[in-house]
């Protein structure tokens, strides 16, 4: 049967081109979808400290880029396009991109990671891009010498409180669930307890409407946000095509197939992975191994 390509893979980040690159060098015609930045999360974290080959760290842009570069060379396809549903039929599959195109193939594999989570308050949509900042290296330049917002008591809250105020920004960072350390955050101030509840602004954002421990609001101005409450899968188009869990991430097996046999996931937004740069690539050349298997059987 003849197909687009015999895999085409879900998201650019490191599963999805350690998946790409070992199918490519295999003899595999592989494709590989990319909604936003190649390198997926990588492209939003300032400093890698745990990646092997690496005793001093690597900014996650300049690791994003190494590995691009080296699917790239080893032929595989890489496009961008926002998947927005996976058909399955009995002897082939069809991915769909939002754009109107689609791919048909032999065996997706689901690289697609995950995301930060929203607050889900006023405006949080409406100033993304204007001021509501997703990817923290890309941006976090535009702020220098200006008043930012972030939002959140997780460690991506810290780090990106501090690459940001060694930056230049001045910074404030909204700590709902109480603040770091003592001494862990120089030059940022901490409202420990507050919750964001509005982000301000006519055309972009202008500041802040949050909420402190006793229940009253304040405002603070500011002319950028970042929300850093957590992270959820980007497995939205697949609810109702796969077993997931019930956070949305995706089941696999031992073998890393979904409940579509000819579907594998990788990776972040697997139930169960290790949210290691390491072991997404681990993963994604796990599941290139496999598509071999699959695509016999449907010779």
């Amino acid at each position: 049967m003849a197909f687009d390509y015999d895999v085409v893979i879900v998201g650019s980040g490191p599963a999805g081109l350690a998946a790409g690159l070992h199918l490519s060098r295999a003899g595999y015609r592989a494709l590989v979808l990319e909604k936003e930045l190649f390198g997926g999360n990588l492209q939003h974290t300032a400093q890698i400290d745990d990646y092997p080959g690496f005793p001093n760290g690597i900014p996650g842009a300049q690791l994003a880029g190494l590995m691009l570069d080296h699917a790239s060379a080893s032929g595989v396809a890489i496009q961008q396009g926002e998947v927005s549903g996976v058909e399955l039929f009995s002897r082939s599959r069809w991915v769909a991109c939002s754009d109107g195109r689609g791919f048909s193939c032999g065996v997706v594999i689901l690289a697609c990671g995950t995301h930060y989570s929203r607050v889900g308050i006023p405006n949080e949509d409406k100033f993304r891009g204007r001021g509501v900042v997703d990817c923290t290296p890309c941006d976090g330049g535009f702020f220098v010498g200006h008043d930012v917002v972030v939002y959140g008591s997780t460690d991506h809250a810290v780090r990106d409180a501090r690459y940001l105020r060694e930056l230049g920004v001045r910074v404030t960072l909204l700590a709902p669930d109480g603040g770091p350390r003592p001494g862990s955050l120089e030059g940022v101030a901490i409202r420990a307890g507050a919750r964001l509840m509005q982000i301000l602004g006519s055309d972009r954002v202008e500041g802040v409407v949050y909420s402190v421990p006793t229940g009253a609001k304040e405002h603070l101005a500011a002319q950028g946000v970042l929300v850093r409450v957590g992270s959820e899968p980007a497995t939205g188009f697949l609810a109702d095509v796969l077993d997931l869990d019930t956070d949305g991430y995706v089941l696999t097996n031992a073998q890393f197939e979904t409940s579509s046999k000819f579907v594998l996931a990788c990776g972040d937004a697997r139930s169960g992975a290790r949210p290691r740069i390491a072991s997404a690539v681990g993963e994604g050349a796990t599941a290139a191994a496999r598509v071999g298997e699959l695509l016999a059987n449907l010779a």
